[in-house]
């Protein structure tokens, strides 16, 4: 039983990690630079910005397509356009913004902990 849970655990850990890249994807681990001009925010599933992360340049009324709903937890606005993130899809109910070059270590300061489900641009 032990190896059972043992096996489900790594599972669930791969498939986060490898989860769907955002579209637009600015990945420097995959050896392409982020552009200095232009919307990009750098999205991790854990507060302090570590564990799994990806980059969009792309608002996204649905983050679910790509397995990134609910699971935001830190983000850094890298980009020259302010971001938004939304508590629900089609950028409906709880939010906040990020204005370029800021960025926010734990969602839950702002209300959203692990709740966003749709980023905006503009």
């Amino acid at each position: 039983m032990r190896i059972r849970h043992i096996a489900a655990a790594g599972a669930a850990a791969a498939a986060l990690s490898l989860g769907a890249a955002l579209p637009a994807l600015a990945d420097s681990h995959a050896g392409v630079a982020p552009k200095a001009a232009g919307p990009n925010v750098k999205v991790y599933v854990d507060a302090n910005y570590q564990g799994a992360s990806t980059s969009t340049r792309t608002s996204l009324p649905r983050l679910s397509p790509y397995g990134w709903n609910d699971k935001i937890s830190s983000a850094k606005n890298l980009g020259n356009r302010t971001v938004t993130f939304y508590q629900h899809t089609y950028y409906r109910g709880a939010h906040f913004s990020l204005a370029p070059g800021d960025r926010e270590a734990h969602f839950g300061h702002r209300g959203l902990p692990d709740s966003t489900s749709s980023i905006k641009f503009r």
